[in-house]
């Protein structure tokens, strides 16, 4: 018999203002994953957001309440485009303005937890009556001086998205710091300094992976590898779009029956170039997947193309390693110490030697040489596994 069905651990309040729409990842997931377990656990669990939240909530089937923080989901906006993100903010203020209006309905014994580090998060978690309080640091946002000079590639042109990140982070972590008796979760070991700065002590914070579906992916049998080349990500110069297309156009005549499949919604973003370079036969377009399908196409795939120009801690290069594909990648500082060896590296954005580096896997993949064969994945699945992440996080609400 289960233990949590005769009482109640206690009762956790997500506060998640930051989902607007049901397309959701990376944090999002991590989030919703670290719920599930808690409600798993006997916690009680109750979620302030919008509309588009509730959703969310619904299609995963996740036990609890619903706080409301909106009318209604906000409709789309560009978000690269100055309207957009002044619309967005304006969205934002009003879910937390109401967040802070129904912050009475949580109990000084309750949890309450910021699924993000953005204010509207982490604000009504620090002025809510809830005496254990946590938040969590999924990625360091770029420095002031980075602004300034577009120095780090996640930089929009117009700034004032990377400008609002800088300032909610850091005041977020300074205001976090002030409370009593806390936990902040981070996802990256370079993270520690910031935190340090900021004020939080060292027992008061928890490294916890960004977690991977382990036994979903052991799950899916061996695929024939039809792809030479897969990618996933979104149309920004951070992802190193440029140089995935010139890797593209470059293998293609190389390399004889050439294949590569492109997952997400940037067709109407990538054909054009692909038509450019002349290479259409030679991409594919998936569109959005499952998370079974995308885990299909890993494995029916060479090589994982991760040209990317700043990164926080990238779960889609796990998900392809534990998928037993190998992983191309410049050597940017935040992934060795997620990955170590497990990924081949080439010399930051130089872009003819990633070129090469992806040749030679691929080459020797259609050799039938893989070389995570000879790595020690063992450890680095279970070290990074949804059961080991949410371990950790039940943990760490024990603690408190």
């Amino acid at each position: 018999m289960n233990p949590t069905t005769h009482f109640v651990r206690g009762k956790i309040h997500f506060i998640s203002n930051g989902i607007f729409s049901t397309r959701i990842a990376g944090g999002d997931v991590h989030f919703l994953k670290l719920a599930a377990a808690a409600g798993r656990a006997g916690y009680e669990l109750n979620f302030f957001g919008g509309h588009a939240l509730a959703e969310v909530i619904a299609r995963h089937n996740l036990p609890g309440s619903v706080t409301l923080t909106d009318d209604r989901t906000m409709n789309e906006v560009n978000q690269g485009a100055l309207g957009g993100q002044v619309a967005m903010f304006r969205d934002f203020y009003r879910r937390y303005r109401r967040s802070l209006q129904l912050l009475h309905q949580i109990a000084p014994d309750d949890f309450a937890y910021a699924a993000s580090d953005y204010w509207f998060d982490v604000l009504p978690v620090v002025r809510c009556p809830a005496r254990r309080k946590l938040m969590v640091l999924h990625m360091e946002a770029p420095r002031l001086g980075q602004i300034i000079m577009r120095s780090r590639p996640d930089v929009d042109p117009l700034r004032l998205a990377s400008l609002h990140y800088w300032a909610s982070q850091r005041w977020s972590l300074r205001r976090f710091a002030k409370c009593k008796t806390k936990r902040l979760l981070y996802l990256h070991p370079l993270m520690e300094p910031r935190l340090r700065k900021s004020g939080v002590r060292d027992n008061e914070v928890t490294l916890i992976s960004y977690g991977l579906d382990v036994a979903a992916t052991d799950a899916v049998p061996a695929q024939t590898r039809t792809y030479d080349a897969v990618w996933i990500g979104r149309v920004h110069r951070q992802k190193g779009i440029d140089d995935l297309l010139a890797t593209l156009a470059y293998l293609a005549p190389r390399l004889g029956n050439f294949r590569a499949v492109l997952i997400g919604n940037v067709r109407e973003g990538i054909l054009p170039h692909v038509k450019k370079f002349g290479i259409e036969k030679n991409v594919e377009f998936s569109g959005f997947v499952s998370e079974m399908e995308k885990i299909r196409i890993f494995k029916a795939s060479r090589v994982f193309l991760m040209p990317s120009k700043h990164e926080g801690s990238p779960r889609v290069i796990g998900e392809s390693l534990v998928a037993g594909t190998p992983v191309v990648a410049y050597d940017i500082p935040n992934y060795r110490p997620l990955f170590d060896d497990l990924v081949r590296y080439a010399p930051p954005f130089k872009l003819e030697a990633f070129q090469q580096t992806a040749e030679r896997e691929i080459q020797e993949m259609r050799a039938g040489k893989n070389y995570l064969d000879t790595r020690n994945l063992a450890d680095f699945k279970r070290e990074n596994s949804w059961e080991a992440t949410r371990g950790k996080f039940i943990q760490t609400l024990e603690s408190l």
